[in-house]
C-alpha cells in the first residue's frame, strides 16, 4: 500500500518501538491538543474553539496538563470564559433547585435512580463527565483503530505488527472492540491469532523485567549494574496494565 497522510501515523507508531504502537499515538495526539488549546498560535482566542472549551470544559488530569504547559495568561482566558457561562448556568440551577423533603425517622434509605436525582446533581455530574482534551483524543483513536484494520491488508504492515511489542491492556481491549466492526473478514485468523499470542508472549517479558527488577533489590544483588532492560521495568509495567507514560516529564510549550 502506497502510504498515505492518514497510514503515516500509524507507521511510525509501530516503528517507534513503544510498549502499545496506541500509547505512542494517543500521546501524540494529547500533545497536540493541548498545543492546540492554548499554544503558540492562540487557537484559544478563536470563537469556534472557545465555544468548545466553554461548553466540555476539562478533565481534572487535562486542567492540569493546562497549567503544566506553562501559557498562564493563555490558560487564564480560556478559565475565565468557561468560569462565566458555568456561573451563568449554576446560578440558574441553584435559582430553580427544589429542597428534598425531609425523610420520615423509619424511612429505609434507598440508593439515588435516575429519576429521582436531583437536576443540580445531574448537571454537576455532566459538567464533570466532558473534557475538551478527552474528546480529541477519543475521535482521533477510533480513527487509527480504522485505519489499523484497513491497513492490515497488507503484508508489509502485517510485519511490522508482528514484530511489535504487542500493546497496553486498555488500547488491546479497545483495539479488539473496534474488530467487530472493522475487521476484515480475510484478516481474521491473522488478526485473532497474531495479537493475542503478541499480549500473551510481551506481557511475560514485562512481567519478567519486573522481577528481575524486584529482584535486583535483593541484599544479594548489591554489588550487581541493573540491567538496562530492568531499569524501566516499573514504568513500562505500568505502560502495559494501564496505557500511560509514567516517565514523561510534564508537557510544557516552546
Amino acid at each position: 500500500m502506497k502510504e498515505q497522510i492518514y497510514t503515516i501515523p500509524l507507521n511510525e507508531s509501530f516503528d517507534s518501538g513503544d510498549e502499545c504502537p496506541f500509547c505512542f499515538l494517543e500521546r501524540n495526539v494529547e500533545r497536540s491538543a493541548i498545543n492546540y488549546a492554548v499554544g503558540p498560535e492562540a487557537s484559544y482566542m478563536e470563537s469556534d474553539v472557545r465555544g468548545l472549551t466553554n461548553e466540555q470544559g476539562f478533565c481534572t488530569h487535562h486542567m492540569k496538563s493546562l497549567y503544566d504547559y506553562g501559557n498562564s495568561l493563555g490558560s487564564a482566558l480560556i478559565l475565565q470564559s468557561y468560569y462565566k457561562l458555568l456561573m451563568d448556568d449554576f446560578r440558574d440551577q441553584l435559582e430553580h433547585f427544589d429542597q428534598p423533603a425531609k425523610r420520615g425517622l423509619f424511612s429505609k434509605s434507598k440508593q439515588n435512580s435516575d429519576d429521582t436525582t436531583p437536576p443540580l446533581v445531574k448537571w454537576s455530574r455532566r459538567r464533570q463527565s466532558t473534557c475538551y482534551v478527552c474528546g480529541k483524543i477519543e475521535s482521533n483513536m477510533q480513527r487509527y483503530y480504522e485505519t489499523f484494520f484497513m491497513m492490515s491488508k497488507t503484508e508489509d504492515f502485517r510485519r511490522k505488527v508482528e514484530s511489535s511489542k504487542g500493546f497496553c491492556m486498555r488500547h488491546f481491549g479497545e483495539l479488539v472492540a473496534s474488530a467487530q466492526s472493522n475487521l476484515p473478514n480475510g484478516q481474521r485468523e491473522w488478526f485473532y491469532q497474531t495479537v493475542f499470542s503478541l499480549m500473551k508472549d510481551n506481557m511475560d517479558r514485562v512481567k519478567a523485567d519486573l522481577d528481575d527488577f524486584v529482584g535486583m533489590f535483593d541484599y544479594h544483588q548489591q554489588n550487581t549494574i541493573m540491567p538496562a532492560n530492568t531499569r524501566d521495568a516499573l514504568s513500562r509495567s505500568m505502560q502495559k496494565l494501564k496505557g500511560l507514560h509514567p516517565a514523561d516529564p510534564p508537557f510544557k510549550g516552546k
